[in-house]
């Protein structure tokens, strides 16, 4: 008992000191970064700017998190970004706990190391989303469910495990996942079921519903805003039946798990069953209950309409710890090892904004790291953990290398497009506020793009003293941008800085008068086929704001019509 206790405190010492490395390197990365704040991260600034119960599209957590953060290190993008790195953090020793206390403190380990370097929390490290704010919540609930499933959780626990479940309601409605997954284990788990139904599992789910009121209260007081954008954002209004995004929705997860660790899941999932000790099989059940409905939900999405990468991402908590028991237990298996490999080296046709001459030498370099790992594990799927682990960590430096100094590595990677949304704010700022230092103060900004508000919001930070409106395609709002007020100042004299020439016969229309003063630009970068990259913002000086009816006729008006359009890249005839 002595030695396994010793054992136990050195996995601990270990996991936490890589954990530590791991954010300190990532907190670092952040404040060296000249990388400036996506639109959403932006949006989600100005909501903490105001502290409620709800927003237009999302639940508060992540806007209290930015109000707090920003508080303390000032209100800067650095200081918006900051609790990013923490909260993986947090997340990947909750999962070390659970993984040692399901099976041992190795498999804690593996746990703990394989989500704190997969690809997406990598990248979620580095920028601050509804994800990574969800992420340390759903393990810590997983954690103390379990704990509330051994029968060592007093009222403390379940209370906790409660508070966890509302919490984590709060910061993403994908927390409907995890009771999901908690009404499947009821079901099939004797012992998750005995604990549950009881008069602390009541009050489990009284804590939660107490958490979660508050929320309810504010979307039901704002035509439950938050909850119409959730259900407009699945698409499900288009074409359905869409079997060719199933491959891209298998290539989306093994970019986000690793294409390693994802082909590792669907084989610990395809060959799930009771080994020889009856409790190994029945946690192996038990963690699958978080991983397949969320995977299963998401796939069929994807195949109604459409399904961002990320959507699927709270299935792998669980399933860091089910690759490691996976990898851990299974028996050499040269099948397993080609399989992977062969897999592997195709996902990476369908990565992203690289060139396709790159996509085949990197997957062809993995499939061959692999094969020298397989060698050097004697074919034991262990060895494909840490082949996984080297291919995340490389990943990983090189995402590092874009944060801190894009420049360098950006043009020679073709990233430049996948950048854009991060660079030229900032100076793209500085000369709007110097065009209305020299030409004079507008009574009203007006911007045609929902990116381009944003990023102006952020960093204009209130240098030109007019307010910042976003023109309304569409009778009605469709975004946080566009519910903001149409005050009177728009009928007097309003700069337009269009970004959209396809959106300008409209919003001259608009207006009584629509003159042509300058414009400005940032350079963001080259396209892969040559072409650069420009945001440009096209001035107006408009007045006499009197808009049309959004009609069918309007839609029709103006949907070939354009003005003061670029002239296209050559390379894209």
């Amino acid at each position: 008992m002595t030695d396994m206790r010793i054992k136990q405190t050195d996995y601990a010492r270990l996991t936490a000191l890589i954990l530590l490395g791991l954010l300190a390197l990532r907190v670092t990365s952040v404040i060296l970064s000249p990388l400036e704040l996506y639109a959403d991260e932006a949006q989600y600034w100005r909501w903490g700017e105001t502290l409620d119960w709800g927003y237009y599209s999302k639940p508060p957590l992540i806007a209290w998190v930015i109000h707090a953060s920003t508080a303390i290190f000032g209100d800067t993008a650095t200081a918006v970004r900051l609790p990013a790195a923490s909260l993986h953090t947090a997340a990947a020793w909750c999962l070390f706990l659970l993984g040692r206390r399901m099976v041992g403190p190795r498999t804690g380990l593996l746990a703990g190391l394989g989500y704190a370097l997969m690809p997406a929390v990598w990248l979620s490290s580095a920028v601050l989303s509804t994800d990574g704010v969800l992420m340390p919540i759903w393990s810590f609930a997983l954690y103390l469910l379990w704990r509330v499933r051994e029968g060592e959780a007093g009222w403390a626990g379940f209370i906790g495990l409660g508070v966890a479940v509302g919490a984590g309601f709060l910061a993403k409605y994908a927390m409907l996942y995890f009771a999901i997954g908690i009404m499947l284990t009821v079901i099939f788990d004797t012992p998750t079921r005995r604990a549950l139904v009881s008069a602390k599992g009541a009050g489990a789910l009284a804590a939660a519903l107490i958490v979660i009121a508050p929320h309810l209260v504010w979307n039901a007081a704002n035509d439950f805003a938050t909850v119409g954008h959730t259900v407009d954002n699945a698409n499900l209004g288009g074409d359905l039946i869409n079997p060719e995004n199933l491959l891209k929705f298998l290539a989306d997860q093994m970019g986000v798990f690793g294409p390693i660790s994802f082909l590792g899941l669907i084989a610990a999932l395809f060959f799930l069953r009771a080994s020889r000790r009856p409790e190994t099989g029945r946690q192996e059940l038990w963690l699958s209950a978080f991983i397949v409905p969320v995977l299963t939900i998401i796939l069929f999405q994807s195949v109604l309409s459409r399904a961002h990468a990320n959507w699927a991402a709270t299935a792998y908590p669980a399933a860091s710890i089910l690759i490691a028991i996976f990898f851990l237990r299974a028996g050499p298996n040269r099948w397993l090892w080609a399989v992977i490999a062969v897999l592997s080296a195709i996902g990476f046709l369908f990565a992203p904004d690289f060139t396709l001459a790159a996509r085949l030498m990197v997957g062809l370099a993995v499939a061959a790291g692999i094969v020298v790992f397989a060698f050097a594990f004697r074919f034991r799927p262990e060895g494909l953990f840490w082949a996984g682990l080297t291919l995340h960590g490389v990943l990983g430096l090189v995402m590092l290398t874009a944060l801190v100094i894009p420049g360098a590595i950006s043009g020679p990677l073709d990233l430049d497009n996948a950048l854009k949304r991060t660079r030229g704010w900032d100076p793209l700022a500085d000369q709007l506020a110097a065009f209305t230092q020299e030409t004079g103060t507008p009574s009203a900004l007006v911007t045609d793009e929902r990116e381009v508000w944003h990023g102006l919001d952020f960093y204009l930070k209130d240098r030109i003293d007019a307010p910042l409106i976003l023109w309304r395609y569409n009778e009605g709002a469709h975004s946080f941008a566009e519910q903001q007020p149409l005050t009177a100042e728009i009928d007097s004299d309003v700069l337009v800085a269009s970004y959209r020439p396809n959106r300008r016969p409209a919003i001259a229309a608009d207006f009584e008068t629509f003159e042509k003063v300058g414009a400005i630009s940032v350079d963001l970068g080259t396209r892969s086929n040559g072409c650069p990259i420009v945001r440009e913002l096209v001035l107006y000086r408009a007045s006499g704001f009197n808009p049309l009816p959004r009609t069918s006729s309007w839609v029709e008006r103006f949907e070939d019509q354009r003005m003061d359009a670029p002239e296209p890249c050559p390379q894209q005839n």
